[in-house]
C-alpha cells in the first residue's frame, strides 16, 4: 500500500473511533428525575419533613430506583450528580380559588439531601438530631420561605456500595398553616419537589 493509501486508511480508522466514542459513553449514561406532585393535601410537621416523590419524569438504566411510598431513592455504586428543588406553601380553606396568600413575615427554611442509614433511628422533629455538618449530608439547599419560594440544591456523591438518599425540608419547629403539597381545583399537577440524578 502506498503512503497516501496508508494515511487515508489510518485517518479513516481514527474517524471511526472518534465517531464511536459518543455511542460508548451514551451506552453508560444513566439518569432519573422524580417529582412530588399533589395527589392530596399534606401539612408540614415540626422539624424535618421527608419529600415523598409521586412520579418519574424521566429515567434511563436501573442504577437509580425510587420508592414512591417512602421517598427513599436507592443508588447503585458509582459517582452521581444531583440537582433539584423543594418548595412549601401557606394554605387555608378560605383562600380564594386559584390564588395563594402571601404572608409577611413568612416562615423561613430550606431543604437538604442526605444519605440514609436504615439502622439509625433519628428524631425528625429535632432539627439538630443530624447536624448539617454530618458526613451523611450531601448538600444543603438555598434559603427559602413558605411563600412558595423554592429551596434549590446541587451536589455530588461517590458511593462505593449501594446507598439510600432522601430529600428533606424544614420550616422551623412549629410550622403553622404550611403544607408540603396542596390538592386544589381538582388538580394534582402542583409540583412541590423535584430531584434529578445523573450517574457520571
Amino acid at each position: 500500500m502506498s503512503a497516501p493509501g496508508r494515511r487515508g486508511f489510518l485517518l479513516g480508522g481514527a474517524a471511526m473511533l472518534v465517531g464511536a466514542a459518543p455511542l460508548s459513553s451514551q451506552a453508560l449514561l444513566e439518569y432519573a428525575a422524580f417529582t412530588e406532585f399533589s395527589p392530596n393535601t399534606k401539612p408540614m410537621k415540626p422539624g424535618w419533613n421527608r419529600r415523598v416523590f409521586t412520579d418519574t419524569d424521566a429515567r434511563r438504566g436501573t442504577a437509580i430506583q425510587c420508592d414512591f411510598t417512602t421517598g427513599i431513592v436507592t443508588l447503585a455504586p458509582g459517582t452521581y450528580h444531583f440537582s433539584g428543588l423543594s418548595m412549601v406553601t401557606y394554605y387555608t380553606d378560605s383562600d380564594p380559588a386559584e390564588t395563594t396568600a402571601i404572608r409577611s413575615p413568612a416562615a423561613a427554611g430550606y431543604c437538604r439531601l442526605r444519605t440514609l442509614d436504615p439502622e439509625r433511628r433519628d428524631d425528625s422533629q429535632n432539627l439538630r438530631a443530624i447536624d448539617n455538618a454530618d458526613r451523611s449530608v450531601i448538600c444543603i439547599g438555598s434559603t427559602s420561605n413558605a411563600n412558595m419560594v423554592p429551596s434549590l440544591f446541587e451536589g455530588f456523591l461517590e458511593a462505593a456500595s449501594p446507598v439510600q438518599i432522601v430529600l428533606e425540608h424544614q420550616c422551623g419547629a412549629n410550622p403553622q398553616q404550611i403544607y408540603l403539597r396542596v390538592m386544589a381545583q381538582n388538580s394534582r399537577w402542583h409540583a412541590a419537589a423535584r430531584l434529578a440524578v445523573r450517574r457520571l
